[in-house]
């Protein structure tokens, strides 16, 4: 007599491993509270119910979440933080993964080149105010002498938990034009940069996929420009530092209206990042993509 639970599981051909005692399985998908789509879950269950003489009952435990377990992170120099290879939601380096406006936890996956979720002014709380107000509004904390979003704001921080966060301006700055290479090509289908460090870390690198960027419902220049969020407010009302960059340039000169959808690509670990304050706080350009 096969379980409910295992039939379901079977049907969504999901693999299967266990003893006499216990079976367990790792699949993606949404069981539960605390387990959402795009996450690799545990479940373990008494697998003696699948015998007759347990009527057929269930246990479902729950008994961890492990989100994007086959993501992995290296470091590109010394001092660095540990990049992860793909952005937030991706399933694979080449996948854009979700959108977020600038302090959005939950991301917004385009169908084609169109959203459901409007990224305008009036849909974006951290639009229109400045880093002390964000601060008070409990937006963002001040770390190493600069604000960066709090834990609670920081996507990368609650969609994998742990010590993942977002990158500081410094932290994209510092991949952008100070340790890194940079190689636009086109990976499985892709086109991109391949980011790599340099001397012993010149076997680490990243991809980053030109995914574009969500401007109200529309998804705009995908597979020709591409960036992310970093986790630091300009100074003024409305802008946030990021990467950006397209074939032949990329920079995080310019600071961007919160109300836009990036992608996030998460980093770990310590870093120097006592200059991150001061390099964010001018005033930068405003270069929303339009050309």
């Amino acid at each position: 007599m096969m379980s409910l639970l295992t039939a379901l599981l079977l049907a969504a051909d999901v693999p299967l491993v266990g003893s006499n005692d216990v079976t367990a399985a790792i699949f993606t998908g949404d069981v539960g509270e605390g387990v959402a789509p795009g996450r690799n879950s545990h479940i373990l269950w008494d697998a003696g119910a699948d015998r007759p003489d347990r009527k057929g009952d269930v246990k479902a435990i729950i008994t961890s979440t492990k989100r994007d377990l086959k993501q992995k992170s290296v470091q590109l120099w010394a001092g660095g933080p540990y990049w992860a290879d793909r952005n937030i939601g991706a399933s694979s380096p080449e996948d854009a993964g979700l959108y977020f406006w600038w302090g959005d936890t939950t991301g917004h996956r385009p169908s084609g080149t169109m959203f459901s979720f409007p990224f305008f002014p009036s849909n974006t709380p951290t639009y229109n105010k400045t880093p002390a107000t964000l601060q008070s509004e409990g937006w963002v904390v001040s770390k190493n002498g600069t604000c960066v979003l709090a834990p609670a704001h920081d996507a990368a921080h609650v969609k994998w938990g742990g010590s993942w966060r977002m990158p500081t301006y410094q932290e994209l700055y510092d991949l952008c034009s100070t340790y890194c290479d940079w190689t636009w090509t086109t990976r499985n289908g892709v086109r991109g940069y391949i980011v790599r460090g340099r001397g012993s870390y010149a076997a680490n690198s990243i991809f980053l996929p030109a995914s574009g960027y969500g401007y109200g419902t529309s998804l705009r220049y995908s597979g020709s420009d591409g960036g992310c969020w970093s986790s630091v407010p300009d100074s003024d009302y409305t802008g946030t530092r990021y990467l950006y960059f397209s074939s032949g340039y990329h920079s995080t000169s310019f600071s961007l209206y919160r109300n836009n959808g990036f992608p996030v690509r998460p980093v770990q670990g310590s870093t120097t990042d006592s200059s991150a304050g001061a390099a964010a706080s001018a005033k930068g350009a405003y270069f929303r993509f339009f050309r």
